[in-house]
């Protein structure tokens, strides 16, 4: 494959080609998968779930039905316990499968015998997409009776229906290929299928509640927002636990999503937002289809992601960045400003975290190791004997110190118009940071950023680990125990600084120095400056020995 092109896509195919692959009962992985799993053991797993739909549907409905004669009002009680079986049976197990199952495949060899066949990789790709999980698939189909008969006696329009479903189809498909994506890395079974379990749990149930701090970029991720626009306000009171202290700026999501100046549709956001989230997973699993051993993505797509990904987050805080006090204190969701300077700290605290750690990920599949760096070089050369162009500097096998660099000076760029945006039309305008205060919190991060690349490139990721422990980890919980223990405060500080994750925190303490008084600000201020030059010492000296050793590679290709 080239970097012709965005992504390295040239295998989207054409509408007729399309219906083919999609056409999945022609799909021979989906035949095998489908005669391998419906057996008769699995007679017990479709038993089980009629059962359990079966007691949730009428236990349920005829419950509510008996107590207040009133049909409607019990079909809708019912449909949230059911709504969850089928979440846990498509979300849960489908994807837990599509992970046990990839592994199981590399495990026995199968793998290699399907990279063999005839087919194409996005015929492998959508055979095991969807074969892996095909009892799954059937399981939620039994189900659909029992859901279909409490819509059409709960009166539920079917304009309600559609957006739903579509929204719990495409996080579920978004879901499994996280789960293929995972099965393709990591070797572990057991401890990877809890893994993916645990991350879907965390993206659906844990992560959403970062909205209530400001940050609801990553709830639509899930059917959760399209769920609660749609379907929420037609159940009866009591058959949803209500929230009536949450403050309507966060967590109103019955009109739609406020995206920049503009409102638009809760299901058509989610819908491109998991649909960027899919082709890009489709993407990695295409590309380890077809060369195990290559980068799950080429480096001009991880910026071109990046870049998209920023702008829906950023677009999705808009609204938080621009809010005034007085607008807050006159709607009655705040009694005064007390809160404000916290809420406009914790913003940009949680946003450095997640851009950080997106292109933590990134830089992590982008970088090449040394033998695929070795190898590189070797390419370029022959290349250039033959009187051709030498690799790219965007090759999978180059070094990733430009896309690096690129990824922060993005980060840079989109963490200052953050923070701009919010003190010329949003909160922060009342404290009124200063230039630098306002430059700490993008310059820790491109430094912490260049600091990670460096370091998993030189070390590669079984030494990076080690070094991940003592350095980042290690210095919190010295400082955490040294506080407890030895009841020390300031050298806790200065401590806890040697790691990037305290100096994101310290660099975002910058944009508030009203709440504490002169001697607390010159503790935070000394600590920063501790921090940044220990940071900055072993960035440059892993550089500097990365430098090195690229040189003596270099030497020795030109030798050959």
């Amino acid at each position: 494959m080239t970097d012709a092109s965005l992504g390295n896509t040239p295998w989207l195919p054409s509408s007729s080609r399309l219906a083919e692959y999609l056409a999945v009962w022609n799909n021979p992985i989906v035949w095998k998968n489908f005669q391998s799993r419906m057996r008769m053991q699995s007679v017990f797993s479709f038993l089980l779930v009629f059962v359990l739909a079966t007691f949730m549907t009428f236990t349920t409905y005829g419950g509510i039905m008996r107590l207040q004669g009133d049909p409607v009002a019990a079909a809708r009680s019912a449909i949230v316990p059911l709504a969850i079986l089928q979440w846990i049976i498509l979300m849960l197990s489908a994807t837990g499968r599509i992970t046990s199952g990839i592994i199981h495949e590399r495990v026995t060899g199968t793998i290699e015998y399907t990279r063999l066949t005839p087919l194409s990789p996005l015929d492998k790709v959508i055979g095991y997409l969807f074969g892996l999980p095909v009892r799954e698939y059937l399981l939620f189909l039994l189900t659909m009776p029992f859901m279909i008969f409490l819509l059409v006696v709960g009166e539920i329009p079917i304009s309600v229906v559609i957006p739903v479903y579509l929204v719990f189809f495409s996080s579920a498909i978004m879901f499994h290929m996280l789960g293929m994506v995972l099965g393709l890395v990591l070797k572990e079974w057991r401890l990877s299928v809890v893994f993916t379990i645990g991350l879907v749990i965390a993206v659906n149930w844990v992560l959403p509640f970062f909205s209530y701090l400001g940050f609801p970029f990553l709830q639509y991720l899930t059917v959760r927002p399209v769920f609660a626009e749609k379907i929420t306000p037609l159940l009866p009171l009591d058959a949803v636990p209500r929230m009536e202290d949450a403050p309507a700026l966060i967590t109103d999501l019955t009109a739609g999503v406020d995206f920049y100046v503009w409102e638009v549709s809760t299901t058509a956001f989610c819908l491109i937002l998991q649909g960027l989230i899919i082709f890009t997973l489709a993407l990695m699993v295409y590309r380890k289809w077809e060369n195990d051993f290559g980068h799950s993505l080429s480096k001009s797509y991880a910026l071109f992601f990046y870049i998209a990904l920023q702008l829906f987050c950023i677009g999705t805080l808009w609204p938080n960045l621009v809010f005034d006090t007085e607008s807050i204190i006159a709607a009655g969701l705040m009694d005064d400003d007390s809160l404000i300077e916290e809420f406009a700290f914790i913003i940009p605290l949680i946003y450095g975290f997640f851009s950080i750690g997106v292109v933590f990920w990134l830089v992590y599949v982008i970088t090449p190791s040394h033998e695929d760096y070795r190898s590189g070089l070797l390419r370029s050369q022959k290349l250039v004997q033959m009187g051709q162009q030498p690799l790219s500097r965007f090759d999978d096998q180059a070094d990733g110190l430009l896309a690096t660099s690129v990824l922060a000076v993005a980060t840079f760029l989109f963490l200052l118009t953050v923070e701009i945006v919010m003190t010329e039309m949003g909160p922060l305008g009342e404290v009124s940071p200063d230039t630098f205060g306002l430059l700490r919190l993008p310059i820790i991060a491109m430094l912490v950023i260049f600091y990670f690349a460096v370091s998993l490139e030189y070390l590669q990721l079984s030494r990076f680990a080690l070094l991940f422990l003592m350095v980042w980890i290690v210095p919190i919980l010295l400082a955490v125990f040294l506080g407890v223990a030895l009841e020390m405060e300031e050298e806790v500080l200065y401590i806890a600084s040697g790691s990037p994750l305290t100096m994101v925190i310290l660099a975002a303490q910058g944009l508030l120095n009203d709440w504490m008084d002169e001697g607390q600000i010159a503790i935070v201020r000394n600590s920063f400056w501790t921090g940044t030059i220990f940071i900055f010492s072993i960035t440059a000296f892993l550089g500097y020995q990365l430098q090195k050793q690229q040189k003596r590679v270099k030497q020795l290709v030109s030798s050959q």
